[in-house]
């Protein structure tokens, strides 16, 4: 049976070989550890016209006393519609969070005082609340980040920042999140290869051109 398939299917099993390849690249992927920034969200596959807020925190194992950076974003994919600073661990604000949608930026820089500035610090900066404008996939990053030792010297101890990638689709659009695992890896697009040789769902079908086929596996695979 499984002889019968093959030659029933020799382009696909032959196209469907780099997925081994993208295995490889998805394990990859090292986290970063010791003193960083981070992005996140509870809805990473979002709908153009809908809104999604946006957690940037900070967590440090050095005792510190001051953050700062410029949160970046795609102007033409998302919008700033306000910011949020009431669960923020930040004590002072050296400069208010300032936003523009024209350049895409956010800049921000504030202190943390007293006790917690001699422990290891883990929290929220800032939730910012964004617009979603366009289609397709677009990421959130921190340029220029500072987190600062409270060593009397101000020493920029950041190891580095985990940017924020979200998915956006129009509206009456499968999500590409086909497995529904809320986080799009390698494990989708061996879900959606799969659904190619299977009868049509349009749930699956993610350019809607009412076929499930090699162009919505491609599609996928360009998301990663």
């Amino acid at each position: 049976m499984i002889k019968k398939f093959i030659e029933s299917h020799p382009k696909k099993i032959i196209i469907g070989a780099p997925i081994i390849f993208l295995v490889i690249v998805n394990l990859t992927g090292s986290l970063i550890s010791g003193n960083f920034f981070a992005f996140s969200t509870k809805h990473n596959f979002l709908v153009v016209g809908s809104e999604v807020p946006v957690t940037l925190t900070v967590a440090a194992k050095t005792p510190i006393n001051a953050v700062g950076g410029t949160i970046m974003f795609s102007p033409e994919s998302l919008s700033v519609l306000s910011t949020s600073r009431i669960t923020s661990i930040i004590d002072l604000w050296a400069e208010e969070p300032a936003y523009s949608n024209t350049n895409g930026t956010l800049h921000f820089s504030g202190g943390i005082l007293g006790t917690r500035a001699n422990e290891f610090v883990q929290g929220t900066i800032i939730v910012v609340n964004f617009a979603v404008l366009k289609e397709g996939k677009t990421t959130i990053a921190l340029e220029d980040g500072q987190i600062l030792a409270n060593d009397g010297k101000g020493t920029n101890v950041i190891s580095g920042s985990k940017t924020l990638t979200v998915y956006a689709r129009k509206p009456g659009m499968p999500t590409p999140d086909v497995n529904g695992d809320g986080i799009l890896s390698v494990s989708d697009v061996d879900t959606l290869y799969w659904k190619t040789f299977r009868s049509y769902n349009a749930a699956y079908d993610l350019n809607r051109d009412s076929k499930v086929n090699w162009t919505d596996v491609s599609h996928l695979i360009s998301l990663l």
